[in-house]
């Protein structure tokens, strides 16, 4: 074996080892099939209903091919949701929202090349009202309450950028102030990702995107009026954490800890964002049942309510292209059955505005535009549930150890040679 052929062997299954810890994790339920949801494009949004309301009245929406199918969360019954419109490219949704003089949920539908909002009204969508001047609609939007008790809208436009607009909603109707305009990826040199999906949190003021071209996961300030987005995580360098498309991007908010999950052509990549270097640490969720394994979800949402006896403590929800269905996981078989666990919190977030810990652990992650890839596990055949992947090296979950190792093995090796070139 020549030098390169041993370096480059020896690059090749450091990288290997690097692979992420993956848990393959029990899902709870299945949306019933009829009503499909679209499989171009799915995304997966949740409108929890007003404080006091049990979560299980909950309204679980799969988007998809231009039309919206609600299921009602606690049974997985399909709704029936009136004067909703029939063309819909993408739904969002967030708690908290002072709309009048009451806190509630809001919702924001990107439907005929414009954005409306409302609430839902026993069983109604009861519009708020719109704007002056139309805002444009798109296939990838995100929507936060804001600590005034207002909202904030970002709309990924034509041309990949991000528009936000301030919402006031304190008369019963909505205003919109139109905000600043920012890149949905770093600016400058190199080659940077095609923005897909957006998430953002209006009260702890964080952003995320994700990528459809190569599947990167950008970190941005929601203002837009703090410097373009920064490299979160990067496909390739994320020892097999990522693959392109990030189809959604949803956060479980908890008091103290919050966990980033991003579906992707690798399957449900979570991070923790208490950690110093959340990146390093991903994990890869893939969901299965006796119908199979959910290797490439197609967007994701979350909220850390209970939903019923079958959900008591928050449920994770994915798009299943393959199946044209929505899959749900309970939050809680999940957080036992991570090496360290997670953290559970139910703490009701619907409060809002208030700048704490109420946050909309509901809201949509944005649109998935892009749709699913044809990702796989990458860490074999689906295992028992709940089952890690055992890659036989504490540095299973931060790549950059073993990859930087044998980086510097390889230039070793490559170096007497060049020195025999001079």
């Amino acid at each position: 074996m020549t030098r390169t052929a041993f370096a480059t062997a020896l690059l090749l299954g450091a990288l290997a080892s690097a692979q992420p810890d993956t848990y393959f994790v029990p899902i709870a339920a299945r949306t019933p099939t009829p009503p499909a949801v679209g499989a171009t494009a799915m995304q997966t949004s949740i409108w929890l209903p007003d404080p006091g309301v049990d979560a299980a009245q909950s309204l679980l929406f799969g988007t998809g091919g231009g039309t919206s199918v609600p299921f009602l969360l606690g049974t997985l019954a399909p709704a029936t949701l009136s004067v909703f419109p029939a063309q819909v490219d993408a739904v969002a949704a967030a708690s908290g929202v002072l709309i009048g003089t009451q806190s509630r949920t809001l919702l924001a539908v990107s439907s005929g090349g414009s954005i409306l909002f409302g609430t839902v009204e026993s069983g109604t969508f009861t519009s708020a009202g719109g704007p002056a001047s139309p805002i444009p609609g798109s296939s990838a939007i995100a929507l936060s309450a804001l600590p005034d008790g207002g909202a904030a809208l970002l709309v990924l436009d034509a041309s990949k950028m991000i528009d936000r607009w301030d919402l006031d909603l304190s008369s019963g109707i909505v205003t919109a102030t139109r905000g600043f305009s920012g890149s949905g990826a770093p600016t400058g040199g190199g080659s940077f990702d095609e923005p897909n999906t957006l998430y953002f949190d209006g009260l702890r003021n964080i952003g995320f995107v994700g990528g459809r071209v190569l599947g990167d996961v950008y970190r941005f300030d929601p203002n837009l009026d703090a410097g373009a987005p920064t490299v979160f995580d990067a496909a390739l360098v994320s020892g097999g954490r990522l693959a392109p498309p990030v189809s959604g991007l949803a956060v479980y908010q908890a008091s103290d800890a919050g966990y980033l999950l991003a579906a992707n052509g690798h399957g449900l990549t979570v991070y923790d964002l208490s950690k110093s270097n959340p990146a390093l640490g991903g994990f890869r969720v893939i969901p299965q049942d006796t119908i199979g394994p959910i290797t490439s979800p197609a967007g994701v949402a979350v909220t850390n309510l209970p939903a019923g006896a079958a959900l008591p403590k928050g449920v994770v929800a994915v798009g299943d292209q393959t199946q044209t269905d929505l899959a749900l996981m309970r939050w809680d078989v999940l957080a036992g059955q991570v090496d360290g666990g997670l953290v559970i919190d139910t703490t009701d977030p619907r409060g809002g505005g208030d700048g704490g810990s109420a946050v909309d652990a509901g809201v949509d992650g944005g649109g998935g535009g892009g749709g699913g890839g044809g990702g796989t596990s990458g860490g074999g055949g689906p295992l028992s549930p709940g089952i890690p992947v055992d890659h036989s090296s504490s540095c299973a979950s931060t790549s950059g150890g073993p990859a930087l190792a044998a980086l510097l093995a390889v230039l070793a090796l490559l170096a007497p040679r060049r020195r025999q070139r001079r």
